[in-house]
């Protein structure tokens, strides 16, 4: 392993840390530590840790802004690929040119304050717009891919592309073409609007939210999926888990498709949930509950 640490430390232009607790990088607020975590200089970095990992063989995955994602305890073996040198916010008219490592509600913020709509139903989404990319991020009948034009990537194998969006195959909370990829940002064209009206609809879309949710707690947002026909929440109250605790997290009081932290939870204590809340329902209802979230760091045997 020596060797491969001198090796990253010569080939990489940006920061690089050893061990670092990723609890402090995920809305969970849960994560053992990273072996290796690196966040590229710009493009010309990335395509030399892209090409470093592949000639190793080492384990990989990228982390924006750690929403909608649960780390093991034990953390992640490997490389971890941050992007928040990857900033970049550009306008011109109606269009606008983000780099994947933005937060997406930044994001949001700067273009309504130049008038332009189509962002503001994602008002308080957390993470990165990278993050909202790779999972067709939405909420209150929006998506991030609404006003999209064009996506930039680098893939696994070092190959720079630039896709419309026509190219990228968005479903519900899927991206299925860019989700095993480097996203490096994206160009959107958005409708013009009065900044005045937008920034009321978002006060609005933040309030219900905060009625809703429990933002007091950390958490990850939905864990599952909206199964065709049902809402997960609901099928998960009326299972009779609202409220229910497993160590030091909680399926929420407040809303039963989140679970929260209520402070020093393990990664474990989640997934004791997850599994409850999965057999329950398919007990109970007969449904699949599939998992929004994405497990990082977990063996491959898991089953629910």
């Amino acid at each position: 392993m020596d060797s491969v640490k001198e090796e990253l430390y010569r080939l990489i232009r940006g920061e690089i840390q050893e061990g670092d607790l990723l609890e402090k990088r995920t809305t969970y607020c849960i994560g053992g530590p990273a072996e290796f975590l690196v966040c590229p200089k710009d493009i010309e970095d990335l395509g030399r840790l892209n090409d470093f990992i592949q000639r190793r063989g080492l384990p990989k995955f990228v982390l924006g802004g750690g929403a909608n994602v649960l780390i093991s305890d034990q953390g992640f073996n490997g490389i971890v690929v941050h992007f928040k040198n990857f900033d970049r916010l550009t306008f011109e008219d109606s269009c606008v040119v983000a780099g994947a490592g933005l937060m997406l509600d930044r994001f949001v913020v700067a273009c309504l304050r130049r008038g332009l709509a189509g962002l503001e139903r994602l008002s308080g989404i957390p993470g990165t717009l990278g993050g909202a990319l790779r999972m067709n991020a939405g909420a209150f009948d929006a998506e991030i891919s609404d006003h999209l034009v064009t996506v930039e990537l680098m893939d696994y194998e070092g190959n720079y592309q630039v896709l419309e969006k026509g190219s990228v195959g968005f479903e519900y909370r899927k991206a299925p073409v860019i989700k095993n990829t480097y996203i490096l940002g994206a160009t959107f064209d958005f409708p013009d609007g009065f900044s005045e009206e937008l920034f009321k609809i978002r006060e609005d879309i933040l309030a219900r939210r905060y009625e809703k949710q429990p933002w007091q707690y950390p958490s990850a947002g939905s864990v599952f999926k909206r199964p065709p026909g049902y809402y997960a929440g609901k099928l998960i109250e009326d299972a009779g888990l609202k409220g229910r605790v497993f160590g030091r997290a909680q399926i929420s009081p407040k809303h039963a498709g989140i679970i929260i932290n209520l402070g020093g939870a393990k990664a474990s204590d989640v997934m004791e949930l997850i599994r409850l809340a999965k057999q329950e329902v398919r007990t109970q209802f007969g449904v699949e509950l599939e998992l929004e979230q994405e497990l990082i760091g977990f063996d491959g045997s898991l089953s629910f």
